[in-house]
């Protein structure tokens, strides 16, 4: 009896690789027959690598990746390309009526953006990205206040001071280093508007110290986004995803401080100020009919917010900002009209920002800023998830 439970075991061991392989052949053929069931006749590769697909490509040359794409969607006739990765059918859409669609249709059985394929571990318990229906409806209602003219005119005068700033002082550095020589921007353009966001949500709450702690978890973050999603210690996802905790952790005591600067009468400096403004006035009135705090209005989930802001204002802006040095650089008699247009409403050693009046009637610099997105969008694409019943 031993001898044959020994025998029957050997031959399991023995015949347990071919199992193994068999498997892993059946999987990857199924996955590949599944892949070009939905791509049908669009256009994608024939074949692709098991379960990670064009995952590598992307991260090592995702512009070119995306160029591609792009170029498929365009040859196809109907504005569409088909790709596959990491367990995931893709379709990119190039046509602008059907990425309208797709934009207008949010129903929570439908459409939903996902700004990044794993942007539920990364950004956090507490975004705006994820949410949708009435409870995004209600968040936007306590934003308002953040966006009427006075809180703009804010806004736009601590721009204006930190960029007047950084501006002076790549003029200093370039006079001491690299006399007429020019200088990529790319990198100052981001320290400046990384600074810029910081100070325009919550300027009076960060400490030098909190600044230089943000650059760098921010730093970390930026990698995380282009990194494989291997949530390990060790690895570029996991240092983004504790950088960008310690970031609403930072926010999120901004707003704690926010929030008792405009109980004791304090005038507003920043977003956060307009905001926590309104929210106290409501967390008070549900104080005092006995209710619970009203939703989205804790330290924690305004960090978390606020974090959303600060993605979606820095690296788009630093974009469009470099495509339009670039643009003007290369149209002198744009820049001319732009220069003598601001010139003659505004001037730098006024020691005074631009008022908002005055910008209302730069019209022409108004259009060129338009131009500059139109020609080169920031967000060159907007992800999006069909939800359980559908593909990405």
């Amino acid at each position: 009896m031993a001898e044959s439970v020994s025998g029957f075991l050997n031959d399991i061991r023995g015949v347990a690789p071919l199992f193994l392989a068999a498997a892993v052949a059946f999987f990857v053929l199924a996955e590949q027959v599944a892949y070009h069931r939905k791509k049908g006749p669009l256009p994608g590769a024939p074949l692709f690598v098991p379960f990670f697909g064009s995952i590598a490509r992307l991260i090592r040359d995702p512009t070119g990746y995306w160029d591609a794409l792009a170029a498929r969607a365009r040859e196809s006739g109907h504005g569409l390309a088909a790709d596959y990765f990491l367990g995931t059918f893709v379709v990119f859409i190039r046509d602008t009526e059907l990425t309208h669609r797709v934009l207008a249709n949010v129903r929570p059985d439908a459409f939903h953006f996902i700004g990044h394929p794993f942007g539920k571990k990364l950004f956090g318990e507490h975004n705006l990205i994820y949410m949708f229906g009435e409870d995004h409806r209600d968040l936007r209602r306590r934003m308002a206040p953040n966006f009427t003219t006075r809180a703009l005119s804010t806004y736009a005068a601590i721009q204006q001071r930190v960029i007047v700033a950084h501006l002076r002082r790549w003029l200093d550095d370039r006079t001491g280093c690299c006399g007429e020589k020019a200088f990529p921007i790319r990198d100052p353009c981001r320290d400046m508007n990384l600074e810029t966001s910081q100070t325009v949500f919550v300027g009076p709450y960060l400490t030098e110290d909190a600044r230089r702690r943000f650059e760098r978890d921010y730093h970390l973050f930026n990698v995380g986004l282009m990194a494989m999603p291997v949530d390990l210690p060790g690895f570029a996802f996991r240092r983004a995803k504790q950088g960008v905790a310690r970031l609403i952790a930072t926010l999120a005591d901004c707003a704690r401080q926010s929030k008792a600067r405009m109980r004791a009468g304090g005038e507003p400096d920043c977003l956060v100020d307009y905001w926590m403004q309104d929210t106290l006035r409501e967390i008070d009135e549900a104080a005092a009919s006995a209710r619970p705090p009203p939703a989205h209005t804790s330290d924690a989930e305004i960090g978390g917010y606020l974090f959303d802001f600060l993605y979606a204002a820095q690296d788009a802006s630093t974009s469009s900002l470099c495509w339009a040095v670039s643009a003007l650089d290369a149209h002198s008699d744009v820049l001319a009209r732009v220069r003598a247009e601001v010139a003659a409403l505004w001037s730098p050693d006024s020691g005074e920002p631009i008022a908002p009046e005055k910008m209302a009637e730069m019209r022409y610099t108004q259009a060129v800023a338009r131009e500059v997105v139109r020609y080169r969008p920031p967000a060159t694409m907007v992800p999006h998830s069909g939800g359980a019943s559908h593909e990405r």
